[in-house]
């Protein structure tokens, strides 16, 4: 059973958080009797994607499921993180990195399982009473996925801001060792940075390979990517689907619905199970889609071939195949 705890209606949205705060209040308290255990669902803000992966997490959980939204403020978020915790549910799932950090420092021993949170490692989260599943695929699966389109890549750069994407970069250079590739790492600390690394990459990489870092994720800088990758002709394996709509050749990324699924399955281990959290280690997201952008695989040359070299792919690897034409 799912319900939303913090109404998104437009006057709840138009009112005071404090306000929104208190229907929030008010509904768990005078909720209906709980259908099994109570699990609370805590979204970082209120994105299609994190209700996508929470009705993956309720259809597969055995549990009273409650949703939540993180008010804007921080005096707001405090209010609402002691409330869940007198509530004391079994288990909280925190959707993105602020509803991830807040309940790991905010719920004390009640256990925590985060999903959507890119590069978790930053965060800080691995530790007692909590575990998730990583939103980035293993470097590894996008290096495939890389060879699968292009068999003549080589040298596969990777623009990041070593600030934030140092592990990630390390860890696609081991990848890329076993698999005869060699990742040229960019190295661009803003956006005017990330201009100046892509000029200098100029004849030195065959494809792009794309982080989820701040500066690096950030549209003015994809933008860019796009830009480069079209005019060098190269392949880029961009982070979502959304990006391939806007010109990257492909992309490889967890299913949302499948991510919550995972988290549901996480779950339940450790509510009837009683397997204790911290001694799950995070996982990999298991369901995971390749989207192609065909126009920008035809430019690679032998349109045909490389279309039916990533079916193969696609369908060896388990994946789903979605094309933009």
């Amino acid at each position: 059973m799912l319900r939303e705890l913090l109404p998104m209606s437009a006057r709840c949205r138009s009112a005071r958080a404090t306000h929104c705060l208190g229907v929030f209040i008010f509904l768990v308290a005078g909720a209906a009797a709980a259908q099994g255990p109570r699990v609370i669902v805590v979204q970082s803000s209120d994105l299609g994607a994190y209700r996508t992966v929470a009705a993956g997490f309720t259809a597969e959980v055995d549990a009273d499921v409650q949703v939540a939204t993180l008010p804007d403020g921080a005096e707001q978020a405090q209010v609402l993180w002691r409330k869940i915790s007198e509530l004391n549910p079994v288990l909280v799932f925190a959707l993105g990195p602020r509803a991830a950090t807040g309940a790991k420092h905010a719920l004390g021993s009640i256990p925590v399982v985060f999903g959507m949170v890119p590069y978790y490692e930053r965060y800080g989260l691995e530790g007692a009473n909590v575990t998730g599943v990583a939103l980035v695929p293993e470097v590894g699966a996008s290096l495939d996925a890389l060879k699968a389109l292009s068999p003549r890549v080589k040298r596969v750069g990777m623009l990041h801001d070593p600030r934030y994407a140092a592990r990630a970069v390390t860890d696609a250079i081991a990848g890329a060792r076993s698999r005869g590739l060699v990742i040229v790492p960019l190295e661009a600390s803003s956006t005017s940075l990330a201009e100046r690394a892509l000029q200098g990459a100029r004849g030195q990489v065959d494809a792009l390979l794309m982080v989820a870092d701040k500066t690096v994720s950030n549209a003015a800088v994809v933008k860019r990517l796009l830009a480069f990758a079209d005019s060098e002709h190269l392949p880029l394996l961009a982070l979502s689907a959304t990006q391939v709509k806007e010109g990257a050749t492909l992309s490889l990324a967890p299913s949302y619905l499948g991510v919550g699924q995972q988290a549901g399955r996480l779950a339940h281990r450790i509510i009837y199970d009683r397997v204790d959290p911290s001694a799950v280690a995070v996982t990999a997201p298991e369901t995971l889609d390749l989207t192609v952008n065909l126009p920008a695989a035809r430019r690679l040359g032998n349109p045909s071939g490389v279309a039916l070299e990533l079916m193969k792919f696609a369908a060896h690897q388990g994946y789903t195949l979605k094309v933009y034409e």
